[in-house]
């Protein structure tokens, strides 16, 4: 028997059975005691759960047009609910105050206490844990954004301690500490975003990733650039600058033994644009990143054709009394342009109008969302255009009037030297006569 039902036959006297001769009146109408009998009885055959009850009881037909019985249905109930709670209450702050505390650092080991400001106490699995909220935050953030291949795969969020997943009543009371007790300047704004985005989905892991698999998907783009080792990174950075010396006359040409270190910190962010017109799920940032990384690519190469080649420097030594330059040592070109270049143009005016960018500064036809290059192409296909016969039309065009020319040319001919024997015979006529 479990202590819900237990509180239903001291709550409802269940033992003053209505079908009794003993019965006596005690407060409690004998339908209700039937509705809660049945319930007492059903050991889980029938009802899945006591709000499974609740509600298939409240949707009986008795109740039909009748508000008054529906009510007094649902505060005994309530009454039953509200003792339950009382006692569970009382019987996890019993165990709270006798478990013991098994671990008392944070996670990167320094000693911390229950009292200190960002600290927060767990009770899980009779034991007490103390965290930092920032590192809960950090563990939560990154079960929640796991990815493989850019694909979400949320990992369940568990007590790194045990390795046993947190109930949803612990993730409630860490969004109550948030709210209430915690001094939020010091923890990293994606880690409250997404745990609220998830809090907002009412913990439900699915609905989670269903409402927001696009920001995921940024997250997990933006870890994959921060946590992946040094030789992948190259490796992404060397095809990067490869695909675009393919597509560009003026080239990135860089040294084989230019420092790792250096080139990963000066083309992550072009990285980070590459994957974004990639794997991004927005349309538009796929289209906007992809003709914002070739601009500046071609700014950085144009900023300095010699970035990365090797510069050789010389000294002069004097050897069997002649002068004599040898190699000195061997620096790197490694002169470039910042990313990030700020414009302080309009600062005070840019909150107050959105500035919309359409597809009608894009340059190359790979950058056209594919629904307008599927239009232009059923546009073109239906009204094909036949260029040899315009041709030959307007060469025969050009062909009939200097025909036409020509003819006017000679008729007139003809007429100037008809009129010119017409001149000569009266003349002759003139002389005779004279």
């Amino acid at each position: 028997m479990t202590t819900f039902n237990l509180i239903i036959e001291k709550t409802i006297n269940l033992k003053n059975n209505i079908f009794s001769f003993k019965y006596k009146y005690d407060g409690v109408q004998g339908i209700y005691k039937l509705f809660f009998g049945i319930f007492y009885n059903d050991y889980g055959s029938k009802y899945k759960s006591k709000f499974h009850f609740l509600n298939e009881t409240s949707n009986n037909f008795y109740f039909l047009n009748k508000t008054k019985e529906k009510t007094e249905f649902f505060n005994l109930f309530c009454k039953v609910q509200r003792t339950y709670h009382i006692l569970n209450r009382l019987v996890y702050l019993y165990k709270y105050k006798k478990a013991n505390i098994v671990v008392d650092t944070d996670l990167q080991l320094n000693p911390i206490k229950i009292n200190e400001p960002n600290i927060i106490c767990i009770y899980h699995i009779n034991n007490k844990y103390l965290f930092k909220i920032e590192d809960l935050l950090n563990l939560i953030y990154t079960s929640l954004t796991n990815s493989y291949m850019f694909f979400c795969e949320p990992n369940t969020i568990k007590n790194p301690y045990n390795n046993i997943a947190f109930g949803k009543s612990i993730l409630y009371y860490i969004n109550y500490f948030i709210k209430n007790n915690t001094n939020i300047r010091f923890i990293k704004y994606k880690h409250l975003q997404i745990f609220f985005k998830f809090q907002e989905c009412n913990f439900n892991m699915t609905r989670f990733i269903d409402v927001n698999e696009s920001i995921l998907r940024e997250y997990s783009i933006q870890n994959y650039i921060n946590n992946s080792t040094k030789q992948i990174l190259k490796k992404e950075i060397l095809l990067l600058i490869k695909n675009f010396n393919i597509k560009n006359k003026k080239k990135i040409e860089i040294a084989e033994d230019f420092p790792d270190d250096e080139l990963i910190k000066i083309f992550k962010p072009y990285l980070h644009l590459k994957l974004l017109s990639n794997y991004s799920l927005i349309n538009k940032t796929k289209i906007e990143s992809r003709k914002k990384l070739n601009t500046k690519l071609i700014e950085f190469q144009s900023f300095n054709p010699n970035f990365g080649r090797k510069i050789f420097k010389l000294k002069t030594i004097i050897k069997n009394g002649k002068n004599r330059k040898i190699i000195s040592h061997c620096e790197f070109n490694m002169k470039y342009k910042n990313f990030n270049t700020y414009s302080i143009d309009k600062f005070m005016e840019n909150h107050l109008v959105y500035k919309y960018n359409g597809y009608g500064d894009i340059e190359n036809d790979e950058d056209i969302p594919e629904l307008e290059l599927n239009f232009i192409t059923q546009v073109i296909i239906s009204n094909p255009i036949n260029i040899n016969n315009n041709n030959n039309n307007n060469n025969n065009q050009e062909f009939d009037d200097s025909e036409e020319s020509q003819v006017n040319e000679s008729n007139e001919e003809q007429e100037s030297d008809e009129e010119q024997e017409s001149d000569e015979e009266n003349y002759n006529e003139n002389d005779s006569i004279s």
